[in-house]
C-alpha cells in the first residue's frame, strides 16, 4: 500500500514531464511519456518493492528540476497544462488494453461483466482492530468491541480462503500448453489425495477435446486439493466473481481509482504551515512527528499549498469519473392495493 501512495506523485512528476510549458530542451517525448505511464501501472498492479525504483526512474526526467526551480504560480500553470496530458494518456484505449491483457495474463483478471457489491479488505480492519488491543488492551471491555473483532476475524479469515485460490485463475488466460505443463505437476503432487487424484483423472482426457472444460475442472480439482469441494457451475461462478473483483482492482481503472484515493487521503493531512530547521546538510521538521511521514507526506509538502489544490481539485474529479456503479437494489416486494393484507389462499375443497 505505501508503494502504491507515491504513485500518483509519479504520475505528477510525470505532468511535469510532459507539460508544454517547459522549454523545449526539457521536455519529454508523448511516446516515452505512454511508456513509462504503462510501466507504471504494472509496477502499480504489483505487490512488490519495484515500484520505487520505478518511482525513482520517473521524477528522474530533467523536466523534474525545471519543476523544483519554479515558484508556485509556475507551478499551478504547469500542473494545469500538463495534468489533463497525463490523464488522457493514461485512460487512452491503447495503454488500458495492453495494460488489461496484462493482467489478465499475469493475474487472471478479466472483465466478466458482473457489477459485483464493494467489499471492504477485513484484513485492514482486522490489523486496526489489533492494534487498538495491543496499544490499550481495556479497549476490549467496550461494548461490542469483540463482538466485532471476532466478526471481521472470521471475515478475513474467510477472505483468505478466497484470495488463495487466486492464483489459479491463470489456469483461463494462460496459454493451454502452459495449464496442460502445470495440471500435470498438480496432479503428480496430488497422488496420495484420493478425491484430488480421481478429479484429476477425469479431467484429463479432456485437455485436447474440450479446452474449455479442462480448465475449469483443473480449477475444480486445484479447490478441492485444498479441501473445498464445489461442483462444477459453483466452481464457475465463483472463479468468474473473483476474476471480477481482481479486474476491478488491477485494471487501469481500479488501480487509478486506488492511487488517487490514497494520495487524497495523504494531502489531507499535510500540515503546510510546517516549520523546518537546519540540521548539517539537511532540512528537517521542527515537529518530530512530521519528520516520520512517508516520502508521499513530505513531497507534498515541498511541492507546496497552491500547486497541491490544483492537485487535489483534478484528483477529485478525475476519482469522481472512475467510481464504480453502485449495484442497483433489489425491488421491493408488490404490496397489495390499498395498503390491506392479502388474504390467506383458499384451500381447494376435498371431493
Amino acid at each position: 500500500m505505501a508503494m502504491r501512495r507515491t504513485a500518483l506523485l509519479a504520475v505528477w512528476m510525470l505532468a511535469g514531464a510532459g507539460a508544454q510549458t517547459f522549454p523545449p530542451e526539457y521536455r519529454t517525448e508523448d511516446a516515452a511519456v505512454v511508456s513509462r505511464i504503462r510501466s507504471l501501472l504494472d509496477q502499480m498492479s504489483g505487490e512488490h518493492n519495484a515500484l520505487r525504483g520505478e518511482f525513482q526512474r520517473l521524477i528522474a526526467l530533467p523536466a523534474n528540476r525545471v519543476y523544483r526551480q519554479m515558484d508556485a504560480q509556475a507551478r499551478v500553470a504547469a500542473l494545469e497544462a500538463a495534468l489533463p496530458l497525463v490523464k488522457q494518456a493514461a485512460m487512452s484505449e491503447a495503454v488500458r488494453k495492453q495494460h488489461d491483457e496484462q493482467m489478465a495474463i499475469q493475474h487472471g483478471a478479466v472483465d466478466h461483466g458482473l457489477n459485483l457489491p464493494f467489499r471492504t479488505d477485513p484484513g485492514k480492519r482486522f490489523e486496526e482492530l489489533s492494534r487498538q488491543m495491543q496499544r490499550n488492551p481495556a479497549v476490549m471491555q467496550k461494548p461490542g468491541f469483540m463482538q466485532e473483532f471476532m466478526k471481521v476475524q472470521q471475515e478475513a479469515s474467510q477472505a483468505g480462503v478466497e484470495q488463495a485460490f487466486d492464483a489459479e485463475l491463470v489456469l483461463f488466460t494462460k496459454p493451454l500448453a502452459d495449464v496442460k505443463r502445470k495440471f500435470q505437476n498438480d496432479r503428480e503432487n496430488q497422488a496420495g489425495n484420493p478425491a484430488a487424484k480421481k478429479c484429476y483423472d477425469d479431467a484429463a482426457p479432456l485437455a485436447d477435446s474440450d479446452a474449455d472444460r479442462f480448465r475449469l475442472l483443473a480449477f475444480r480439482c486445484a479447490m478441492l486439493a485444498y479441501g473445498t469441494e464445489k461442483t462444477e457451475a459453483e466452481a464457475d461462478r465463483f472463479r468468474k466473481e473473483r476474476a471480477q473483483r481482481l479486474y476491478d482492482e488491477l485494471s487501469t481503472k481500479g488501480v487509478i481509482r486506488k492511487t488517487l484515493t490514497e494520495f487524497l487521503e495523504s494531502a489531507a493531512t499535510v500540515d503546510f504551515a510546517a516549520q523546518t530547521t537546519a540540521k548539517g546538510s539537511r532540512q528537517v521538521f521542527v515537529n518530530p512527528e512530521y519528520e516520520k511521514k512517508d516520502a508521499l507526506w513530505k513531497l507534498i509538502y515541498r511541492n507546496g499549498k497552491e500547486p497541491t489544490g490544483v492537485v487535489v481539485a483534478f484528483a477529485k474529479n478525475w476519482l469522481a469519473e472512475l467510481q464504480p456503479p453502485a449495484p442497483a437494489p433489489a425491488p421491493p416486494a408488490a404490496k397489495p392495493a390499498g395498503g390491506a393484507k392479502a388474504a390467506p389462499a383458499k384451500s381447494t375443497p376435498k371431493k
